[in-house]
């Protein structure tokens, strides 16, 4: 079936933006970074469609344990912190 929010992101990266239903013209929306994760298709996730996958870099990961975790955000926030 449809899926309108997964839409509406593929419609911003194919043309910029989304169109306005009142005024029928294109918001452009800059300065954006979109980042996205997810988990496997089951359990009331659905697959995710090519045609929005294409813009992505999809790669895969074991889980971690909590020792790695904490010293993979507390080296992201180290970084934040000396750029501030």
């Amino acid at each position: 079936g449809a899926q309108p929010p997964i839409e509406l992101i593929r419609q911003y990266f194919d043309h910029k933006g989304w169109y306005d239903l009142k005024d029928r013209r294109m918001r452009e929306i800059v300065d954006t970074t979109i980042i996205s994760a997810m988990g496997p298709p089951g359990g009331g996730r659905n697959v995710i469609t090519p045609r929005l996958i294409r813009h992505f870099f999809p790669f895969c990961t074991n889980e971690q344990d909590e020792k790695t975790l904490i010293r993979i955000f507390s080296a992201i926030v180290e970084i934040s912190i000396a750029k501030n």
